[in-house]
């Protein structure tokens, strides 16, 4: 199973959908929540006793939707929409990574914990009162349906008359059949008197 920061990287470079719905990030078949760390360190920290930190999936794919803005702009606009930034130092390296210009990174900690993604069905779900709706409706037949039916069940009634076999067809088989029974006697008798006389 692949760490959140490979698929991302994967579906960046594919440029597949990523579908981003409440707080939830969908890959495919595969979901992370949004707040889930990956396991790219954040700059300046790890260092000196202090403990490693780590960008959240959501201030990565913040990065990349608005990677067209400066720095100081896309500062701001996380800032108001809440969301922790990606320090200018590791921007450049994370976005090489993300676009595969490089293949790893050394901020890439290969040791931290990761959090697996929840297995999605691949199937469609409908709302419940979707499904309700649907059942509620009333079955109308129309006319033209019946109609067809009927003449359907007709034609294959029909067609089995067809196999009914009729008191005269039985009469007219029983006497060929004692007719060829009688020529068969007459050949077998001749064939014995000529044997014997």
């Amino acid at each position: 199973m692949a760490d959140v920061l490979s698929v991302l990287r994967q579906y960046n470079i594919q440029k597949k959908e990523i579908v981003v719905k409440g707080d939830e990030v969908i890959f495919g078949e595969f979901s992370w929540p949004k707040n889930v760390k990956t396991n790219y360190v954040v700059w300046g920290t790890g260092k000196e006793g202090q403990p490693r930190e780590y960008y959240t999936l959501d201030s990565i794919l913040f990065l990349l939707n608005n990677v067209h803005l400066s720095h100081p702009v896309y500062v701001r606009r996380a800032a108001t929409e809440n969301i922790p930034v990606v320090r200018r130092p590791d921007r450049k390296d994370l976005l090489g990574y993300l676009n595969g210009e490089a293949s790893t990174s050394a901020s890439i900690d290969r040791s931290a914990p990761l959090e697996i993604g929840l297995q999605r069905s691949t199937q469609v779900k409908r709302a419940a009162d979707e499904v309700l709706a649907e059942a509620k409706k009333p079955r109308i037949e129309d006319e033209e349906c019946v109609r067809l039916d009927k003449e359907r069940l007709a034609a294959r009634l029909e067609g089995h008359k067809e196999g009914i076999v009729q008191t005269e067809q039985i009469r007219f088989c029983v006497n060929i059949f004692q007719d060829f029974h009688l020529v068969t006697k007459v050949i077998f008798l001749s064939t014995v008197i000529k044997v014997f006389v």
